[in-house]
C-alpha cells in the first residue's frame, strides 16, 4: 500500500492512498462474505456462498462496491493510526482511481493551538458586600408569596388580584388566534401582561365589560405580534384585595419550617445572599479570565469541527423548545427561519466554544494541573449525596460506563485551574 499525507489549510489533512491489486482479492471476499448473508442461494448456508456463485445473483458492480468500501475503511485507519493523525471529523472520500483503487481522504485534525502571554491575565477580586437593601428585597419577596386575598366589592386598583376574561380581535372584528384566556388570574400593576393592558383593568369592577387597544412592543417574544395594534374585549371577573403577612416567628415558621427569631432569620437570609454573590463574583471573573483568554489564542479550526458544534448548539436549541412543550418545527415556522439560517447564526458562537474548550486544555497541560483518581471519587460521592439512596446504582452505573467519569475530572481540572489562575 502507497499512501502520501498532506496538510491543508485549516488543520486539515489530505492522505492518498493507493491499494495494490493483489491486496483487494482479500477485500472483495470480505464483501462477498457480508453480501451472502443477505442472500439466499440454494445449497449454500448464508455467509459461505462461493464469489463466483454469488455473482449470477448479485450485480458485480454492487460487490465492487462494497468491496472498495471494506479496502477504504481498513487502509484509512491503517494509515490514520500509522501517522497517528488525530483526526476529529469523518473523512471526505472522494476515489481517483478504480484499478489500483487509488482515493483521497480528507480530514478534519485536532488543530495546534497557542497561547501567547497567558501568565500576564489579572482579573480584580471583587469585595463582595450584603447591603440591608438585598435582605429587604427577601422579605417583601416572602411577603408578597405570604400574601392572603379576600374578594372585595369595588373598582380595581394596584396591586389587587383580578380575574379576567379576554380575547384579542383584529380591526374587521375577526378573532385573533392565541389571544383568548378564561377566569386569567393577573396581580394588577405586576406587569404579568403586555404593558398598559392592566391599567385599563384599574378603575373596572366585578362583571364589568370592555374593549380597547393595545400596541405590542417592538421587541415583543412572537414576531406575527411585533408593534401589532388589537383589540382586546375584557370581562372582569372578580376583584380581591390582598393582606401581606407581618415578619414574626410564626410566620417564619410556617414559610422555612423552622423555629427562630427575627433576627437570626435576618442573619441566615444575609448569609445565603453573600453565598449567592460569592458564586456570581466568581463565575463573573471566570468569564472575564475566557474572554481575556481568547485573545491570546491563535488556532486555526476546521471547518467540519465548527459544523459539529454548531449542530450541537442547534440540538441544545431544539431540546430546550420542546421541554417547554412546543414543537421544534412549529417554532421555525412561527419565527420564519430555518435550521440553515440558524447554523449560521450560531456559527460564530460554535467557534468560541472550540476556542475556549481548545484554549483551557492548553493552558490546564500549561500548568500541570493534575486531578487524582480519590479526587474523581470525591466529587462522585458529594453527586451521589444529593440524590435520594435508590439512585446510587444507576449513578454509579453511569460513571463505570467511562462518560461521566471524564466529565468530573473535566470539571476538577478546570476548577483547579481558575483557583490557581483566579489566587
Amino acid at each position: 500500500m502507497e499512501y502520501k499525507v498532506k496538510k491543508l489549510a485549516k488543520s486539515e489533512v489530505e492522505i492518498t492512498i493507493t491499494v495494490p491489486e493483489e491486496n483487494m482479492d482479500g477485500y472483495r471476499k470480505k464483501a462477498c462474505d457480508d453480501i451472502s448473508k443477505e442472500v439466499k442461494v440454494k445449497g449454500f448456508r448464508p455467509g459461505h456462498v462461493p464469489p463466483h456463485v454469488l455473482e449470477q445473483y448479485v450485480e458485480k458492480k454492487y460487490i465492487e462496491a462494497h468491496t472498495q468500501e471494506i479496502a477504504i475503511q481498513r487502509t484509512y485507519s491503517e494509515v490514520v493510526m500509522k501517522e497517528k493523525i488525530q483526526v476529529v471529523s469523518r473523512p471526505k472520500v472522494k476515489i481517483d482511481k478504480d484499478s489500483p483503487l487509488t482515493y483521497t481522504a480528507t480530514v478534519a485534525t485536532m488543530p495546534e493551538v497557542e497561547v501567547k502571554d497567558h501568565k500576564s491575565i489579572k482579573i480584580k477580586e471583587k469585595e463582595v458586600k450584603v447591603d440591608k437593601k438585598d435582605i429587604e428585597a427577601v422579605l417583601a419577596d416572602m411577603k408578597k408569596h405570604g400574601t392572603q386575598y379576600k374578594e372585595v366589592d369595588r373598582a380595581a386598583k394596584k396591586e389587587d388580584r383580578a380575574e379576567v376574561n379576554f380575547e384579542g380581535f383584529e380591526k374587521d372584528g375577526k378573532a385573533i388566534p392565541n389571544t383568548k384566556s378564561q377566569n386569567h388570574p393577573v396581580v394588577l400593576g405586576g406587569d404579568s401582561l403586555i404593558p398598559g393592558f392592566e391599567d385599563e383593568i384599574i378603575g373596572m369592577k366585578k362583571g364589568e365589560k370592555k374593549e380597547f387597544d393595545i400596541t405590542f412592543p417592538k421587541d415583543y417574544g412572537k414576531k406575527d405580534f411585533q408593534g401589532k395594534e388589537i383589540k382586546f374585549k375584557v370581562e372582569l371577573l372578580s376583584v380581591e384585595e390582598g393582606s401581606e403577612p407581618e415578619i414574626n416567628e410564626e410566620f417564619i415558621e410556617k414559610m422555612t419550617g423552622k423555629k427562630q427569631s427575627v433576627k437570626d432569620f435576618e442573619g441566615e437570609i444575609e448569609k445565603n445572599i453573600k453565598a449567592r454573590k460569592d458564586t456570581e463574583t466568581i463565575r463573573e471573573r471566570e468569564n472575564q479570565y475566557i474572554e481575556e483568554l481568547l485573545k491570546k489564542v491563535k488556532v486555526e479550526l476546521p471547518e467540519a469541527l465548527i459544523e459539529e458544534e454548531s449542530e450541537y448548539i442547534l440540538q441544545e436549541m431544539r431540546e430546550d423548545i420542546q421541554m417547554k412543550g412546543l414543537e421544534f418545527e412549529k417554532f421555525l415556522e412561527q419565527s420564519k427561519t430555518t435550521e440553515d439560517d440558524l447554523r449560521k447564526k450560531y456559527k460564530p458562537e460554535a467557534e468560541k466554544r472550540i476556542k475556549v474548550r481548545l484554549a483551557l486544555q492548553y493552558i490546564i497541560k500549561e500548568e500541570k494541573i493534575e486531578v487524582k483518581e480519590d479526587d474523581i471519587k470525591k466529587e462522585l460521592e458529594k453527586i451521589k449525596a444529593q440524590y435520594p439512596p435508590a439512585e446510587s446504582d444507576k449513578i454509579d452505573k453511569e460513571y463505570k460506563d467511562g462518560e461521566m467519569k471524564n466529565q468530573l475530572k473535566n470539571k476538577l481540572a478546570l476548577r483547579k485551574l481558575f483557583d490557581k489562575v483566579l489566587a
